[in-house]
């Protein structure tokens, strides 16, 4: 799902940073470094919802941001405020995400363990042992 929410973000980043431009898909494609499939299916789901239109001249099919979209003011300011935010670590978020994974899996675990084990090993006990005078 996370690669999904980027592949947006990333897309509409490249279309809202010059509204008024209008880019060719190969164009988006070389500027995000996404596969050419992974831009073509965003951009038909982006236009489904109406948020891009686009056009062909014969060889390229250009892209563009519908300006009347009701959501067009409210990403903008997102787009351009997400720009002036300070870069985050990436290895900060990996090393947070990696933890989280490590504690679900320990409380994993345990609940599988907590009702097959048992609560009494007999370790310290003195069953079972021959007892010496």
């Amino acid at each position: 799902m996370f690669h999904f929410l980027k592949v947006r973000a990333q897309l509409l980043q490249l279309l809202f940073d010059t509204p008024q431009k209008q880019r060719y898909v190969r164009e988006l494609m070389r500027m995000s470094g996404l596969a050419l499939s992974t831009v073509q299916d965003e951009l038909r789901k982006l236009k489904a919802i109406g948020l891009v239109s686009s056009w062909s001249n014969g060889y390229h099919r250009f892209f563009r941001v519908n300006r009347d979209h009701p959501l067009f003011p409210g990403l903008l300011y997102l787009i351009q405020i997400s720009a002036r935010l300070p870069p985050v670590k990436r290895s900060t978020l990996q090393h947070q995400r990696r933890l989280r994974i490590q504690n679900s899996q320990r409380r994993r675990k345990l609940a599988v363990l907590g009702a097959a084990r048992p609560t009494n090993w007999g370790l310290f006990s003195r069953k079972g042992k021959s007892s010496r005078r």
